[in-house]
Formats: C-alpha cells, sequence, structure tokens
C-alpha cells in the first residue's frame, strides 16, 4: 500500500470507526492531502479490498475488514485480559 493510503486509513479509522461512511477527500484533507491524492489512495484502498467507493466516492469500509479488525480487537483484548490477572496473582503472592 502507498504511504498516503496508509495515512488515510489510520486517519479514516480514528475519526469514524468502522461503522460510519465518509467521503475520503474530507479526511483527506485533514491529514494535509489534496482531493485527488486522497480519491487515488481511496481507490487502492478499494482495490485492497479494504473500503468499498460509492458513485459520489462516499466510502465505507468493507465487511472483510471489519471482520477481521474486529478479531483483532478481540485478541488484544483476551491477552490485556491475561496479562492483568497475571499481574493482580503476582502482587498478592
Amino acid at each position: 500500500m502507498t504511504n498516503e493510503a496508509n495515512r488515510l486509513l489510520d486517519a479514516a479509522v480514528k475519526r469514524v470507526g468502522l461503522r460510519s461512511s465518509f467521503f475520503p477527500a474530507e479526511i483527506g484533507q485533514d491529514i494535509g492531502l489534496d482531493k485527488h491524492q486522497a480519491e487515488a489512495a481511496a481507490r487502492h484502498l478499494s482495490n485492497a479490498g479494504i473500503l468499498e467507493l460509492g458513485f459520489d466516492c462516499a466510502a465505507t469500509f468493507s465487511p472483510e475488514y471489519k471482520k477481521l479488525r474486529s478479531k483483532d480487537s478481540e485478541a488484544d483484548r483476551a491477552t490485556s485480559r491475561r496479562s492483568r490477572s497475571s499481574v493482580k496473582t503476582r502482587v498478592k503472592n
């Protein structure tokens, strides 16, 4: 993926989350991309299966990407729970 696509992806996830739609040009403007760079980055993300672009250039995250991200966040939560419980047991001893 290109640097612009990575930046756009990170900014979109932080700004709108996985459930909302957004306009890549607006988010691109916030991170220093012009309209054409942001739309090109969105097309690149769409070709990679991360975004679904509408005819008006509105973007939503693909169901596959949402599933992938939810599995990652579940694994992170489980790992943090395990590490917290091991810290508690060490403190008790």
